[in-house]
């Protein structure tokens, strides 16, 4: 993996969403999601080992994000890809259980995939809340997160929904993802977003993100598709890097690995 280093506008048209925002969510009361530490390598997320060559890599890229973060006042990072099936929700989950091995940071993990939702199956979870219930406003954060050890909560579900771009560039979601950074209060808020070229799902969300991660797939992303990605995002936010996934690579001091 190669890490390459290099404001949210509502329409206020709309009445609310029904829901009244809470002052800030209790982590401790979030409902606990036990994690099954093989199910997740099976799942390519290997940050929680710390031996394992693939988590330090991460780690490198949270000590870089931590750095910038810091300069700037950065909270939220939104993962995308040029098209699908580059890996990004593996590089965001990666990054996410990265970011809390420092115990004192808390971490918010959001997948806004919603042709494509892989947070939840990543994780083993299964809510009876969908995201998109959470982004119509029918429900409070604190019932649609789940908590993962002390510092990270989740939020996903494993249903895809039909229109996804009309009801992500609609007041109400982007009302709820504003509300949702003030009531975690988390120190790093990650978005698993919708790959970038595979329509407009995407566009809509990159102005609720003060920074972004590109994730393209060695001999899957095309150079003009990674080109096309790194412009649009240049463009509408600041690219945090680029990473290099789908990699396989050996040396005398690493196994074969692929995230």
């Amino acid at each position: 993996m190669i890490f390459d280093p290099q404001n949210a506008v509502m329409d206020r048209s709309s009445n609310p969403p029904p829901v009244v925002a809470e002052n800030r969510i209790n982590w401790s009361r979030l409902p606990a999601l036990p994690v099954d530490p093989s199910w997740l390598e099976s799942q390519r997320i290997v940050s929680f080992q710390r031996r394992h060559k693939a988590a330090l890599a991460f780690d490198i890229m949270r000590t870089k994000l931590l750095k910038d973060a810091r300069e700037h006042g950065w909270k939220t990072l939104g993962v995308t890809a040029p098209t699908a099936g580059c890996g990004k929700a593996t590089v965001a989950a990666n990054l996410a259980i990265s970011l809390t091995k420092h115990e004192k940071l808390r971490v918010g993990l959001i997948d806004l995939d919603l042709r494509r939702p892989r947070i939840a199956s990543i994780f083993a979870q299964n809510g009876q809340i969908s995201t998109e219930d959470y982004l119509r406003g029918e429900c409070r954060a604190s019932d649609f997160l789940v908590r993962i050890g002390d510092n990270l909560a989740i939020g996903a579900s494993r249903d895809a929904v039909g229109h996804p771009a009309e009801l992500l560039h609609g007041p109400e979601a982007a009302q709820t993802l504003t509300r949702l950074r003030d009531e975690l209060n988390a120190d790093m808020l990650i978005f698993n977003l919708p790959a970038l070229l595979d329509g407009d799902d995407c566009l809509g969300m990159l102005p609720l993100v003060e920074t972004s991660l590109l994730a393209v797939g060695a001999e899957y992303s095309t150079v003009s598709d990674i080109d096309i990605a790194e412009r649009e995002l240049q463009a509408q936010t600041r690219l945090l890097g680029v990473v290099l996934n789908k990699c396989q690579y050996t040396s005398e001091q690493s196994a074969n690995f692929q995230v």
